[in-house]
């Protein structure tokens, strides 16, 4: 006899579970497409609820799997556009892009200087911070392994320390 393991999952879309998480997902999955440029960021992500539905395979992380599929969507969509300059920047600072949650999250000043993070950095830092994703999530998302994003986030976190705090002093707290 062999043993197959635990089962997946399977998510049951029907359910009031999944009502849930799609209402709680499909803003902060919105504003995400918005990141990456895309013009019908509603469409891109309906589209990623839909992929995910059609799957005849279950998936062990559906919340990562939806945030690769809306990026890669969102890229997708705007690459015919790629001689546009379409600025991540301009899209990530502007505050009527984010939602409010983002906005108790960052600061405004923090939410610039990540804008001057290298993209490889603000990427994985954003999903792991402000979105709250786990490092496998973010590596699922990306596509590179769990090592690397650990680097990057730990490597984020310096560079944007050194942006808010030059001088290298330390902050007391009285």
């Amino acid at each position: 006899m062999q043993t197959e393991g635990p089962a997946k999952p399977q998510l049951d879309f029907g359910s009031v579970e999944f009502h849930g998480t799609f209402a709680e997902l499909y803003p902060r999955l919105v504003n995400f497409a918005k990141r990456y440029g895309a013009h019908f960021p509603e469409d891109v992500v309906q589209e990623a609820f839909v992929i995910l539905m059609q799957r005849e395979t279950p998936i062990e992380h559906p919340v990562a799997f939806l945030y690769g599929t809306v990026r890669t969507l969102a890229l997708t969509e705007r690459r015919p556009m790629k001689n546009q300059n379409i600025s991540l920047d301009s899209i990530m600072l502007d505050p009527a892009l984010a939602p409010e949650a983002d906005d108790s999250v960052l600061t405004r000043e923090v939410r610039e200087r990540m804008g001057k993070l290298p993209p490889t950095f603000r990427e994985v830092l954003w999903l792991f911070v402000v979105e709250g994703l786990s490092i496998k999530e973010v590596s699922e998302i990306v596509g590179i392994p769990e090592a690397t994003v650990k680097t990057r986030i730990f490597r984020a976190k310096a560079q944007l320390r050194e942006q808010l705090n030059p001088s290298g002093a330390a902050h007391v707290m009285a």
